[in-house]
């Protein structure tokens, strides 16, 4: 084989990148990903705004602590769902969302983070009466239970909602708490 001049190798060089250029803009559109999903999470931003604001409801704002939106408990919720749960568990979540905002805009007209909080709390009460009924199969008993653990997982939630102290002293028991008292952490 003769050895190669610039000419040449500019050509193929030529070619070689302009086949890399006509050819990569379908490998990025196929390889792209749904921007309206966080990667490798279970909800929609949608769907994660949403168990956000019932999150809220379920934990809002008191003079004493902040709620859970305040806490970032939405996306701590997605981690906590994709990373720790079943399939099932997921699946579960994900088609119970759906219908709470399908039933909100039947019953309310409108979607839920634009309900005032009375409603809020009415609907979230109606739901969770038939989570009770349903049993463990019903979604809202998941979506409360990551909510309290997105909320007290969460900075705001052991430093504001409970007592929290990084150097405990001695263990005691069996503190009785005083009336308006949080918890301790």
């Amino acid at each position: 084989m003769p050895p190669m001049n610039r000419r040449e190798a500019v050509k193929a060089a030529t070619a070689m990148i302009g086949g890399v250029l006509i050819t990569s803009n379908g490998f990025l559109i196929a390889c792209s990903r749904d921007s309206t999903k966080p990667a490798g999470k279970v909800l929609t931003l949608d769907d994660q705004s949403l168990i956000e604001e019932i999150a809220d409801t379920l934990l809002p704002t008191t003079p004493s602590s902040p709620g859970a939106k305040a806490a970032g408990a939405g996306a701590a919720i997605n981690l906590l769902l994709s990373d720790c749960y079943e399939p099932d568990a997921q699946e579960r979540v994900v088609s119970g969302l759906d219908e709470f905002r399908t039933m909100c805009r039947k019953r309310c007209g409108d979607n839920f983070a634009s309900l005032p909080q009375k409603e809020r709390e009415q609907v979230l009460r109606e739901i969770d009466a038939q989570a009770q009924k349903a049993g463990p199969t019903h979604y809202f008993g998941l979506v409360r239970e990551l909510s309290l653990r997105a909320y007290f997982s969460s900075e705001i939630g052991m430093t504001k909602a409970l007592r929290y102290v990084m150097v405990p002293g001695k263990w005691v028991g069996c503190v009785p708490l005083k009336p308006g008292q949080p918890a301790w952490a």
